[in-house]
């Protein structure tokens, strides 16, 4: 059974009309107006406009907007302003609860990354402390740009790919760079100088995916070959090869092993051979093209768990949840399935929503401390949403709390969480790139 949801999609600017209410204009200024459309598979979508007006400043002398849709059909699409950088958005019609919509509050125009104005980017990573971003393009480059600086200073160019550039990521130090290609190589660079000394050369297919071990001796990636492979950067080589499919691994993630998934995996580095480190008690979570998750000890190099069948919807992102054994895949049909590691009688989930057909292009945990856990969802069709997931055993659900406008209909290509500096804050910041120019954070 599929939950399906429905989702409600504003202007992109709509910040425009805001400001420039907010601002004032006299008695001659055009009315503020942005776009409003609700969507709701087997209902007929509702498509409004709203009209931003300024109030007059309370006793403290702040201001506020007064949202009214054109159509002042109260049961279409409502409006509530929050602050000049969120809306609340619901329709009783198409049973669309409340929910923000946050627009970005920074964006990196990647400039730099040959042809983004019109490919777009392809992948994307921040730096831990979110002082750097790298950015992938369809010309074998990356660039490496400065967050801190108002709308991203470029630092570097990394040119020597021979394709288009998949993923990449950094390492902790956040001044080297790992990054796979379509030219089925891997390769470490400096986020300093651009220099490459190392190239990973092994998979017979384009590398989809990678991630760092621990500090970074060691590293994995994924590739449309069927493979996961370990790899060992001091010497270039290659620690272990995972063959899990005939088709293509399309994302993993490496994460602790909680105890119960460790099949015999110690957590020492008792075992671990000349060229591989902090393996111990880690574990990589594959997607694939075939329609399963894997689980995989990198360690004991057994599989612990496999969720979903050969011949379900193809699995294009994945995110677990450590702590709850909970794993989330975006799938090719828009669906998102979530499994739970304690319910391994069956292999069907116990949750699968929608919000669309278009397919998932990445997925990603933003909040695990609290519970529910807060789940980020980019889609082929621009949405960009975030989910509160309630799991247990047997059972789940579902509530979208907050839209994450800024891309329109542009297909989100990578999301990557960071953690918040501001105090109190309820989840981490998301960056966020799609197929146009702009990288955007929330």
């Amino acid at each position: 059974m599929v939950e399906t949801l429905g989702h409600i999609a504003v202007q992109p600017d709509w910040t425009v009309d805001v400001d420039g209410a907010l601002g004032g204009g006299g008695s001659n200024e055009k009315p503020h107006r942005f776009w409003v459309s609700a969507y709701k598979q087997g209902s007929e979508s509702i498509h409004d406009s709203v009209e931003a007006t300024a109030t007059a400043a309370d006793a403290g002398g702040k201001r506020i907007v007064s949202l009214a849709t054109a159509s002042g059909d109260s049961e279409g699409v409502a409006a509530e302003y929050v602050s000049p950088r969120q809306l609340r958005l619901w329709s009783r019609r198409l049973e669309i609860p409340a929910a923000l919509h946050t627009a970005a509050g920074t964006a990196v125009e990647c400039s730099n990354t040959a042809r983004a104005a019109t490919a777009g980017v392809r992948s994307i990573d921040v730096s831990r402390h979110g002082g750097l971003l790298v950015a992938g393009g369809d010309d074998g480059a990356l660039d490496v740009y400065e967050t801190t600086s108002g709308g991203g200073a470029h630092r570097v160019r990394l040119a020597g790919h021979l394709g288009d550039v998949t993923c990449c990521r950094f390492f902790p130090s956040e001044q080297v760079v790992l990054s796979g290609a379509t030219d089925m190589r891997l390769k470490v660079w400096s986020a300093a100088d651009g220099s490459n000394p190392v190239t990973l050369v092994g998979h017979t297919a384009r590398v989809t995916d990678c991630a760092i071990v621990g500090v970074g001796k060691n590293v994995v990636s994924a590739g449309a070959d069927g493979s996961v492979r370990l790899w060992h950067c001091g010497s270039a080589t290659l620690v272990h090869v995972f063959t899990l499919s005939d088709s293509a691994v399309n994302r993993i993630a490496v994460a602790e092993a909680r105890e119960d998934r460790r099949q015999g995996s110690e957590s020492s580095s008792a075992g671990e051979t000349a060229n591989e480190f902090e393996t111990a008690g880690k574990i990589v979570v594959a997607a694939c093209e075939d329609g399963r998750v894997l689980v995989l000890d990198l360690h004991s190099r057994e599989t612990v768990a496999v969720f979903g069948a050969v011949g379900d919807p193809p699995i294009r992102a994945v995110a677990y949840d450590t702590e709850r054994d909970v794993v989330f895949a975006g799938r090719a049909d828009g669906s998102i399935a979530v499994w739970s590691g304690a319910n391994t009688a069956t292999t069907a989930p116990v949750l699968v929503f929608t919000r669309g057909t278009a397919a998932v292009s990445d997925v990603c945990l933003v909040r695990t401390s609290a519970t529910p856990p807060l789940l980020c969802v980019g889609t082929e069709d621009g949405q960009l949403f975030l989910a509160a997931v309630s799991v247990g055993t047997a059972s789940a659900s579902v509530e979208v709390v907050e839209d994450l406008v800024a891309f329109d209909v542009d297909p989100i290509t990578q999301i990557r969480p960071v953690p918040s500096s501001e105090p109190n804050a309820s989840r981490q910041n998301v960056w966020a790139a799609a197929r146009c120019s702009r990288v955007c954070r929330f």
